[in-house]
């Protein structure tokens, strides 16, 4: 071994003994946007857990943080009882220009000590991008038997560069297929949920400029090139990860309160919860019948709550 990595050695391995964790010195605001939709009143097909994921983080986020000053912004497409389409002037209708109007302008007004989620449950194109709600009252999202209207969709790249100019931390949530697309970047970062074997990658990671000023945090449900899965059949759906998530945070469908509210908690604490108890497989040789969550690694974990006593 070289000499320069000889003497870095004891370094790395201390560092990777002890985890950063990234906290806010004083708790700021906490700022939660649900986005469900389940396509029913569209031409695309239709889901059946995404408005239960996303009220339901809604509500089990709010708990977690009561101990701030909250806000949340429940956005739904869920169509009709008799299946037509929703309203198309709700301002709770996800379409694009509702969801990056309302990004923007909690973006623009974050301070460092705040915290954004954004969770979305739906659709995803193969390269991440979200399906959201049509504007108008026609609910058509496919142009044509293999188009997708383009003006629905909310690239990765175009939803960072909404992120990019915020002062605080973001932490985004995807439950929807190829939602992997969005913690691509993590490969040039240590995970310390999957370690990388090279030392001097891991030496680059830790050490190159602004390895500690990232503050966009992301897990998601599934790889860039698989989909995300939920149950075919049952009473009440959640997708497989969420359902798993909201385990993780202490939900209690029963009641549909966080009972069991943890003390502690980090994000890559519940990235292992979820890793557990997910209740379809992580790997396997058919795509159809697995999935395996994702998160953006690197020396920082975010806090989500410590307990201070």
């Amino acid at each position: 071994m070289h000499m320069k990595h000889l003497l870095l050695l004891p370094i790395v391995l201390l560092l990777l003994g002890c985890e950063l964790v990234y906290q806010h010195p004083e708790p700021g605001t906490f700022t939660h946007v649900a986005i469900g939709l389940n396509y029913r009143g569209t031409n695309a097909s239709a889901l059946s857990g995404t408005i239960n994921d996303a009220r339901e983080q809604e509500a089990a986020f709010a708990s977690l943080f009561s101990n701030r000053d909250s806000s949340a912004y429940l956005m739904l497409q869920k169509g009709s009882s008799d299946d037509s389409y929703d309203n198309p002037s709700s301002p709770s209708l996800p379409t694009r220009e509702r969801v990056t109007t309302l990004l923007s302008a909690l973006v623009e007004n974050q301070q460092e000590q705040d915290l954004l989620l954004i969770t979305y449950s739906g659709h995803g194109m193969e390269d991440g991008s979200w399906v959201l709600a049509p504007d108008d009252a026609s609910g058509t999202i496919f142009l044509d038997a293999t188009t997708v209207d383009p003006s629905l969709l909310l690239s990765v790249d175009e939803l960072f560069a909404l992120l990019a100019p915020s002062k605080g931390t973001t932490l985004l949530i995807i439950d929807s297929c190829y939602a992997g697309n969005f913690v691509l970047e993590s490969g040039t970062s240590v995970s310390l949920i999957d370690p990388r074997s090279i030392f001097s990658d891991a030496y680059e990671a830790y050490f190159s400029k602004g390895s500690y000023e990232k503050k966009v945090f992301v897990m998601a449900a599934t790889t860039a090139d698989n989909t995300s899965k939920e149950p075919i059949g049952g009473s009440h759906i959640h997708g497989y990860f969420t359902e798993a998530l909201l385990g993780g945070l202490g939900w209690d469908e029963e009641s549909q309160s966080l009972l069991n509210k943890p003390s502690s908690l980090s994000l890559d604490g519940l990235y292992c919860y979820i890793m557990e108890n997910q209740r379809i497989k992580l790997s396997g040789t058919y795509q159809a019948f697995y999935q395996h969550p994702t998160i953006v690694g690197g020396p920082l974990d975010l806090v989500l709550c410590q307990d201070v006593n």
